[in-house]
């Protein structure tokens, strides 16, 4: 069913959070607020207090003041985190145990390995949840933009990284260094199976395969590819080519986490290394 029209002071509180978020000098820049009805109790961000979360000190900060923060609404400015990898709680069985009755969430982590698993945490435990409004998610979007990059972007002459490629329309950019301007390559990926995914390119001339090739090294002069498939199929160990006015970028997928129905386990993503030649006209 449509959501409910948001409260004026759910848009205030989630705009206050963004505004804990971009205090923060962490490269995932999160902002919390937990509050009840137009009272604020508690806030934080990321990086307010060593190694804790946003969520994690606002929820500290009001049981230090012995603030009741049971039936409250908490605002993140992204779902809180639910498979920590340190010895601490993670941050929605907090919120769930703290009996916060209600949670706005300005988006959903990146990573895909946790990628909405805050979400199923907290609705698993009778949260209510509810999103930004779309002009809040976009300025959510922008305060972690940098933690966001990492999952949809990398950079470097040979690297490489691993993404979902069921979010962000499959795209990954791959760049020369992280410097506007710069050479860039803009890939994009599709489920195919277990052992293999597919290169688009939107039309033919955009991308290659270099089949039988499994080593870089091993691939000569790109341009010698046949590029007439618009969406070759890569298997892992393949390497695939991507081509604009830069140059080249070759991809090589070494790893693949398939979908459920491919029997994957729900972490979906794709590892590839890359090595990005430039043509002799790009001037560097």
């Amino acid at each position: 069913m449509p959501a409910s029209a948001v409260s004026e002071a759910d848009r205030v509180h989630a705009a206050k959070a963004i505004e804990e978020a971009l205090k923060s000098r962490d490269n995932a820049r999160v902002g919390a607020v937990i509050a009840r009805g137009e009272t604020i109790l508690a806030t934080g961000y990321k990086g307010e207090v060593d190694k804790l979360h946003a969520e994690q000190i606002a929820l500290l900060k009001a049981e230090t003041q012995g603030v009741d923060v049971k039936e409250a609404t908490l605002y993140t400015t992204m779902e809180p985190c639910a498979n920590s990898r340190t010895s601490r709680v993670a941050c929605a069985e907090l919120v769930a145990q703290a009996g916060i009755a209600e949670v706005h969430i300005g988006e959903y982590d990146p990573n895909p390995q946790v990628y909405r698993l805050g979400w199923k945490h907290l609705r698993d435990h009778g949260v209510r949840l509810r999103d930004f409004p779309a002009d809040l998610r976009n300025q959510a979007h922008e305060a972690g933009a940098d933690f966001t990059r990492v999952f949809t972007s990398g950079f470097g002459m040979s690297a490489g990284a691993k993404f979902d490629f069921t979010q962000n329309g499959g795209r990954f950019t791959i760049g020369v260094d992280d410097v506007e301007g710069s050479p860039i390559w803009e890939t994009r990926w599709t489920n195919c199976g277990a052992r293999a995914i597919y290169l688009n390119g939107g039309h033919p001339g955009i991308v290659a395969h270099a089949r039988y090739a499994e080593h870089f090294e091993e691939v000569d002069d790109p341009d010698a590819l046949d590029f007439g498939d618009h969406s070759p199929k890569i298997g892992i160990g393949e390497i695939g080519v991507v081509r604009n006015e830069y140059g080249h970028v070759l991809c090589k997928v070494t790893a693949i986490e398939p979908t459920l129905d491919y029997g994957g386990n729900g972490h979906v993503s794709v590892t590839v290394k890359w090595q990005i030649r430039l043509r002799d006209s790009s001037g560097l």
